[in-house]
């Protein structure tokens, strides 16, 4: 009917129309006209009610997980699932102290000794150790950081909550050595999720994480957890980390001890610091689009790795972690062709990739494996496996609509192409790279009238790959499309492989200033070797996989966009 409302209907206008219709069967109502008073009431009621069903609907998106815009309301619907978002996550690594020459006395490292990089950020000791006697130089475990800390008076009343004013309160993750911790004279108090298993005599505290990024200390009300007593001190010891920042490279080394070391007889000690290995792990807050992925698929895990699923939503939810793949004997046996591996029984094999493409180091790896060994079962052993890079060069050939800018329509491709390999989202560990979806982002935009692409794949031969040939490699992405690979010798293209029918392929020929002999292709095994006269500086392929133009990893590859190759864009 004309003059019913509808609820559903927010528009200004449509709200107007349907109140003149329904008014329009009311004989008391006659002034619907748009200069007077009526219409202005109509207007003004239609006003009030488009403001309040927008209000109404928005509230009600927000009490929704997959809808909700406000981080305030994921947080609380997370918090039903007994999921707490994380906080900014230190990096973790080894530092190592050295002496010149052996010292007859025991040199002490204490625990928290800050020493800094070359860029300026702090890292702390995470451990207490020393350097023996006759020895020269000890590995720390170490974590990025600077220690803080709160002091204050015990008013001894119940529920006391204590704030951090600081959003790079360290995650934690480590609860075996928690970074932040609570002394109450001197006491160490321990931290648990909830008071509902205290009692009144229990020394616990919770943590809170407030809607702005910043930490609440909470203590208990003498029925479910303990009150500090009136005149106690509390302590509360922090470290304040950089997060994503704080992972450290090769290049950034870290250099400075800022506090004074000592021998045992209280002797200060000349000792340089260095770490040789890079600092990992360090990861931001979890925004809104990462709580809202977490959160259901760790809930689903019960913080029990059981499946395949449930160890990949634990480790994927680890600080640090961008993309993970777990497999066990069944997927090895499979992969080999045989009924079973008997060395793989049980056995998970994890293959990770942190972020910004980094690999974990040893220290993470056995932090990660303790960290999940108390979700697993007794009997499962783990094995790190290292992750192969698939390099993948985009190859276009653009035809832009008539009147629109060059320049700009490529611009946009290679947007379009990086959204399409962004780690641990758009490309994680043993996931399909389809052509189809890549080719139709590209499609969809309005510029773009036409376009041809190949997905190839960037592989360095090695100059000694054995002692039969001058340059070879074995490809990673198998089967080799024949007639796919394209021959670089110097950064210049040459040549492209000829399909011999039986499986194999060669290269073999006189190329503008290069003889090439002796070459083989193996399609299935991806073995590549050849000859090249005279010897150049480098030599690559670019290749596709036979796989509908798809590329398909395995448990241990991941597509990494290496480059744009956009041979060729003309106005249509």
């Amino acid at each position: 009917m004309s003059d019913v409302l509808n609820y559903t209907a927010y528009d200004f206008d449509d709200l107007v129309v349907a109140l003149q219709n329904r008014l329009k069967n009311k004989e008391t109502w006659v002034d619907i006209y748009r200069s007077g008073t009526g219409q202005m009431l109509i207007e003004l009621l239609a006003y009030v009610l488009n403001s309040g069903l927008y209000y109404t609907e928005r509230r009600a998106e927000e009490s929704y997980l997959s809808t909700a815009k406000n981080r305030s309301s994921v947080i609380a619907l997370v918090s039903l699932l007994n999921y707490v978002p994380k906080r900014k996550t230190s990096a973790t690594g080894n530092l190592t102290f050295s002496i010149v020459s052996p010292l007859t006395k025991i040199v002490f490292i204490p625990k928290y000794t800050e020493c800094q990089s070359v860029s300026g950020l702090k890292y702390l000791t995470n451990e207490s150790t020393v350097i023996e006697k006759g020895q020269t130089s000890v590995s720390a475990s170490s974590i990025q950081g600077e220690l803080k800390q709160i002091e204050v008076t015990s008013n001894g009343i119940i529920n006391q909550e204590y704030l951090i004013n600081s959003i790079n309160v360290e995650n934690s993750a480590d609860t075996t050595n928690p970074t932040l911790r609570v002394l109450i004279d001197s006491v160490v108090w321990t931290n648990v999720d909830s008071f509902i298993n205290s009692t009144n005599i229990s020394e616990h505290y919770r943590i809170i994480n407030e809607m702005d990024g910043k930490v609440t200390v909470k203590f208990g009300d003498n029925i479910n957890g303990k009150a500090p007593i009136d005149g106690s001190t509390i302590i509360i010891k922090y470290i304040d980390t950089d997060g994503l920042d704080g992972n450290v490279s090769s290049s950034d080394k870290i250099t400075t001890i800022n506090d004074t070391i000592y021998d045992e007889d209280g002797d200060s000690v000349t000792i340089t610091v260095t770490n040789e290995d890079i600092f990992l792990g360090g990861d931001d807050e979890e925004d809104i689009e990462e709580i809202r992925y977490e959160a259901p698929r760790v809930f689903k895990t019960g913080d029990r790795a059981v499946t395949k699923t449930d160890f990949i939503s634990i480790l994927e939810n680890y600080s640090g972690v961008a993309s993970v793949n777990v497999w066990g004997e069944n997927e090895e046996a499979e992969t080999a062709g045989v009924d079973a591996d008997y060395e793989m029984l049980n056995k998970v094999k994890i293959c990770i990739i942190l972020q910004e493409w980094e690999l974990p180091g040893t220290t993470f790896k056995a932090t990660l494996s303790d960290y999940i060994y108390d979700k697993s079962m007794l009997t499962v052993k783990y094995e790190f496996v290292v992750p192969t890079f698939l390099l993948v060069i985009p190859t276009l050939r653009i035809t832009v609509v008539k009147g629109s800018s060059l320049s700009q329509t490529q611009t946009d491709v290679e947007d379009i192409l990086a959204d399409q390999f962004l780690l641990g989202s758009t490309t994680k560990l043993g996931t399909m790279i389809k052509y189809s979806n890549v080719i139709a982002a590209i499609n969809d935009l309005d510029d773009v009238a036409y376009v041809t692409m190949e997905l190839e794949i960037y592989k360095v031969l090695s100059d000694s790959y054995d002692s039969f040939h001058d340059w070879g490699a074995t490809l990673d992405a198998l089967d080799v499309k024949p007639e796919s690979i394209r021959l670089f010798v110097d950064g210049t293209y040459v040549t492209s492989d000829e399909d011999n029918g039986d499986g194999t392929g060669t290269f073999d020929g006189v190329v503008g200033d290069y003889t090439i002999s002796n070459s083989d292709i193996d399609y299935s095994t991806g073995i590549l070797t050849l000859d090249i006269n005279p010897d150049p500086s480098s030599v690559y392929i670019r290749y596709q996989q036979d796989e509908h133009d798809n590329i398909v990893p395995t448990f241990r590859q991941i597509c990494k966009l290496e480059d744009i190759d956009i041979t060729n864009i003309e106005v249509e």
